[in-house]
């Protein structure tokens, strides 16, 4: 058994019932192995080494996302199928052509690092490696690798982000007086009713009746996946009654008529934030910031968190993780009775006051 240059590979000669026999390879290191597997079989006995002569050729991370993984990620949701194909696409090119047994720890760092260096985030290479190691962790349950190594690679470091800073109530009014129809209802949705941007998109007229609106599972997030109601302060309602006459929308029409992802998204970045900008002097400001606004409001109230936490969706060790500080700012202040008091007092406070100027 021996290994050799063959032109742009290399070649594993040997010497079977009186033969000369041969095998090329691209690689090197696979080469090697195959040698190596060969002399082991041999010394083992003839009938393992009849089993071992013609091995499973290397299986590269792209072969397999094309051909295992793809049974793996048909159960996953489509936003998380899409989110693998995200990193394959922009952030594991390198890695594609390189045999799954040969993705190792230091090969990790040094993959990290360039990606680093091209100016990727922190936050997109901790991505990026998570990805990749949903991917290897399923070839492990193949069988194809020992361990996977991701699990060993010590993360590029992501700075913590600052602490959620929401709207006050007159900021809100100030933001929602900046807007007009469908625009306007976003900002009711999100600010006063506090639905996240994939409610926002998604809740229909069927969905309001009796001053409560329901949000259906189908119509939240799959890790949310819970129907609850909330009610609707009067200063929403009257907003809500208003559009619908503007738009004519009925029964299962979403409330904010029928708006992509994409749409939504681009509406915004273009349009929103550089508008709460202007209405708010803040240009922090994301559909999201929304959703915080409503939840800090809530306290306004002298809302208790299990209470807050329900009409939001989520869970109470969830909601204090967001917003202690929220809470702890409010202890002392003046409370209001309800949303429709706290919402009349901002109204007030806004049309006593001037816009912001920038």
């Amino acid at each position: 058994m021996s290994v050799h240059p063959n032109g742009k590979g290399w070649k594993v000669r040997w010497r079977e019932d009186g033969k000369n026999r041969g095998r090329n390879f691209k690689r090197k290191s696979d080469a090697e192995r195959f040698d190596t597997a060969m002399t082991r079989a041999r010394q083992l006995g003839p009938a393992l080494a009849k089993e071992i002569s013609a091995p499973r050729a290397a299986v590269t991370l792209d072969a397999f996302v094309a051909d295992g993984f793809k049974a793996h990620a048909s159960t996953l949701a489509q936003a998380t199928r899409s989110q693998y194909g995200w990193a394959m696409r922009n952030h594991l090119v390198e890695l594609q052509d390189t045999p799954l047994d040969e993705i190792t720890v230091p090969l990790l760092v040094a993959h990290q690092q360039r990606l680093l260096d091209r100016g990727r985030t922190p936050h997109t290479v901790r991505t990026a490696m998570t990805m990749l190691s949903g991917i290897l962790q399923v070839a492990v349950e193949h069988g194809l690798i020992q361990a996977n190594p991701v699990r060993g690679l010590r993360k590029v470091s992501v700075e913590r982000t600052d602490e959620i800073k929401a709207l006050t109530p007159a900021q809100l009014l100030r933001l929602l007086d900046a807007f007009e129809g469908r625009d306007r209802i976003v900002v009711v949705l999100g600010g006063m009713l506090g639905l996240r941007p994939i409610e926002i998109r998604l809740v229909q007229w069927d969905d309001l009746s009796d001053g409560m609106l329901t949000i259906g599972r189908a119509r939240t997030k799959k890790t949310a996946a819970r129907t609850r109601a909330v009610k609707v302060p009067a200063m929403a309602m009257a907003e809500l009654r208003a559009w619908r006459l503007q738009s004519g929308g009925r029964g299962e029409d979403p409330i904010i008529g029928e708006v992509s992802v994409y749409n939504f998204k681009a509406f915004g970045t273009r349009k929103f934030g550089p508008t709460a900008a202007k209405a708010t002097g803040r240009d922090d400001v994301t559909v999201y910031t929304l959703r915080h606004t409503h939840a800090s409001a809530l306290h306004y109230c002298g809302w208790t968190v299990p209470a807050a936490a329900r009409r939001l969706g989520h869970g109470p060790a969830l909601h204090v993780t967001h917003y202690a500080h929220v809470i702890d700012a409010l202890e002392g202040q003046p409370h209001y009775a309800d949303l429709d008091a706290l919402y009349l007092a901002a109204r007030a406070e806004v049309d006593a006051t001037p816009a912001v100027a920038l």
